[in-house]
């Protein structure tokens, strides 16, 4: 029988989300400036604690405030690690009575602006200044030992500037994150969060594309096949207009372009304008930076986007805050992103964890 006092379940908070995705490696991507990826890294931070979960962590390099003056030319993230955690990072310690007390486990033969990364366990809780290595395959290789030495979830965070770090294959799984502030209204926010999450969804392409990824594209060329995914050449580098150049010998028009650096307004505008319509493959999302008015009229000619990796989106988190104000009402906002993208779990871990905005709360371990 139905106890009407019984409470309903929970709903899974975002750490849920992450741990059921299976990813060990999780990009905490930020689609633009102050979004909120450190509220959301110390409150998964904070959850994995209370749970008693192995965790590691590390932060892409930010980009200076070069608006500001007098801005640090080489910001780092700083957070409150717990004891027993582990940390990435090439920023020295900061100062103080908050510092978290770290040991150096190793030091990698991956290097920063700021110096080389090193890898630490950290044996007393406090602050910690986390700035891990900006390239790919160095950020992968960091993770990668991060997620070996902890034997837990490994955490980056980033922002959208410098994407590359929730690539697929540097990342297993990416949870995105916007402010209110992202756009002129809360409603503007939430439609351009809707166009992210289209071009980072965007399905995997065939067999064919991918094997001519592996062969032609991932050395540089624009690989070119027929309707059957046979190759049928290189499209010569550096054209004004690349429309002319993508026909098959006969003069009919390829089937399939595969792009070596990615996607951009410069490739794509003059086939928007064209009649030609094919599909657009990419090594992944990451690589999409399109203006969703020709995004978009590609998609409604008929034209298709696939990648090579796709990308595992998990989650998106929401944040209230507007810097050119008044900040948006949390839950209001957090349900006009949900709407706006019904196919993906949207949280806001403040309102989650219960906690007060802007106060992170010290040595949570006690």
């Amino acid at each position: 029988m139905f106890d009407r006092k019984s409470k309903a379940p929970a709903r899974p908070t975002l750490l849920d989300r992450v741990v059921k995705s299976g990813s060990q490696r999780v990009a905490i991507l930020g689609l633009h400036a102050q979004a909120g990826t450190r509220t959301v890294l110390a409150s998964l931070v904070r959850e994995l604690h209370a749970r008693s979960s192995p965790l590691a962590l590390t932060s892409a390099p930010r980009l200076p405030l070069e608006q500001e003056e007098g801005a640090d030319p080489h910001p780092v993230t700083r957070m409150i690690v717990p004891a027993g955690a582990w940390i990435a990072t090439a920023a020295p310690p900061p100062v103080g009575d908050t510092v978290a007390k770290l040991e150096r486990i190793e030091t990698t033969g991956w290097t920063t602006t700021l110096g080389p990364v090193s890898i630490y366990r950290v044996l007393g809780g406090g602050e910690a200044d986390l700035h891990g290595p900006g390239e790919p395959a160095s950020m992968k290789a960091v993770l990668e030992r991060l997620g070996e030495l902890s034997g837990g979830l490994v955490l980056v965070d980033g922002g959208w500037e410098r994407r590359s770090f929730a690539a697929p294959g540097v990342s297993e799984g990416v949870v995105i994150v916007l402010a209110a502030g992202y756009s002129a209204t809360p409603d503007r926010s939430a439609a351009a969060a809707r166009y992210l999450v289209e071009t980072l969804s965007v399905p995997p392409c065939e067999e064919a594309a991918r094997d001519a990824w592996d062969e032609t594209a991932s050395k540089g060329a624009t690989a070119l096949l027929d309707a059957r995914g046979r190759p049928v050449g290189v499209m010569p580098p550096g054209l004004v207009d690349p429309v002319p150049a993508l026909k098959m010998q006969d003069g009919g028009p390829v089937s399939t372009v595969v792009l070596p650096h990615g996607l951009n307004d410069e490739f794509m505008i003059p086939l928007v304008r064209s009649p030609l319509r094919c599909t657009l493959v990419v090594r992944d999302a990451t690589r999409i930076n399109v203006a969703p008015v020709y995004y978009k009229a590609w998609l409604k000619g008929r034209g298709r986007i696939q990648a090579v990796r796709p990308l595992r989106l998990i989650a998106a988190a929401t944040n209230p805050w507007n810097p050119a104000g008044p900040d948006a009402d949390p839950a209001e906002f957090r349900r006009t992103v949900a709407t706006a993208l019904p196919d993906v779990p949207v949280h806001d871990v403040v309102i989650e964890s219960g906690g007060e905005r802007g106060k992170p709360v010290w040595k949570f371990w006690d």
